[in-house]
């Protein structure tokens, strides 16, 4: 636990290294648009969570239904990450909707008792946390308004986007994080059952 404890520090350390360091040296005109090392990290652990809880309920069927939900709710939002990009980003992250629905509709009788497993796990606090920084909390704290109280409308926005991008960045950490705990788990797990 200490082994994690300090891994986990780290990573927290490295990420808040890594918004310093956009705000030191910008990739682009202006701080943390969209090409930037924050935004470029936010959609690298999107895509790999969005992988994990696809392998994780192959490899661990009880949890399959939820995890298969959860893994595509992270795809898309890896899609959204790309609305600068691509104008028609919302066709595709309906697609993966009509599939999400799709299964939530398939596997419904199955899902109580998926998510009951799902959620009985430690892990799955370091999910719920996660998920309500980087949803729910860093969009309040995005929020202009609340910016334009403390600074003046010339120079609010890179505070406001600091602020806002930081705290998707170590949510979407933590929700990473909830990756890592749910992998050693579940290979805990598969390690007790072999003979």
């Amino acid at each position: 636990m200490a082994i994690r404890v300090v891994v986990y520090a780290l990573l927290v350390f490295g990420i808040a290294e890594a918004i310093r360091f956009d705000a030191l040296y910008p990739m682009e005109e202006g701080y943390y648009g969209e090409i930037s090392r924050t935004e470029i990290s936010q959609e690298v652990i999107l895509f790999f969570l969005f992988l994990f809880y696809l392998a994780l309920g192959y490899r661990y069927r009880p949890v399959q239904p939820l995890s298969n939900l959860v893994s595509l709710f992270f795809l898309i939002s890896f899609i959204r990450e790309f609305n600068f990009l691509i104008d028609w980003w919302v066709y595709p992250a309906l697609m993966v909707l009509a599939v999400f629905v799709w299964l939530m509709i398939r596997d419904f009788r199955k899902l109580k008792d998926a998510t009951r497993e799902f959620f009985s796990q430690p892990a799955s606090a370091w999910l719920l946390s996660g998920f309500l920084i980087t949803y729910i909390f860093s969009r309040l704290m995005g929020r202009s308004k609340f910016w334009l109280l403390l600074y003046d409308e010339d120079i609010y926005r890179i505070a406001k986007a600091a602020t806002e991008e930081g705290l998707e960045l170590l949510g979407d950490t933590i929700l990473f994080i909830s990756a890592v705990e749910f992998f050693i788990v579940f290979w805990n797990r598969k390690n007790r059952l072999s003979p």
